[in-house]
């Protein structure tokens, strides 16, 4: 089973950067971009892999999946990733607030 999440918090923008495509900022004054390789997680690839920054460091983490899939990730929450709908995500304590509130709109 493929557990490996590459990114954690605090890494620079240039791990990825030409694995990225820009995307409406999701907070204001942070930098949103999807993820656009592929990537699997507990054998589920996720719809959606959108890393935010601020000042070219990484913040938050928001995995996107189908929701018959969801089933097959709790493991996930043992790395610290809160599930919001069919989201699971990990934030910087900052804005941890801000990203819960847009993954409910």
């Amino acid at each position: 089973m493929n557990t490996n999440i590459p990114f954690q918090l605090g890494m620079e923008y240039e791990n990825w950067e030409f694995d990225l495509e820009p995307i409406n900022d999701r907070i204001i004054g942070h930098d949103s971009y999807i993820y656009i390789k592929k990537l699997s997680i507990f054998d589920v690839e996720p719809i959606n892999v959108e890393l935010i920054f601020h000042w070219d460091i990484l913040v938050a983490i928001i995995l996107e999946f189908e929701e018959s899939d969801i089933i097959k990730l709790d493991k996930i929450l043992l790395s610290d990733y809160i599930r919001v709908n069919n989201y699971f995500y990990k934030s910087e304590v900052q804005i941890k607030s801000r990203i819960y509130k847009s993954l409910l709109q």
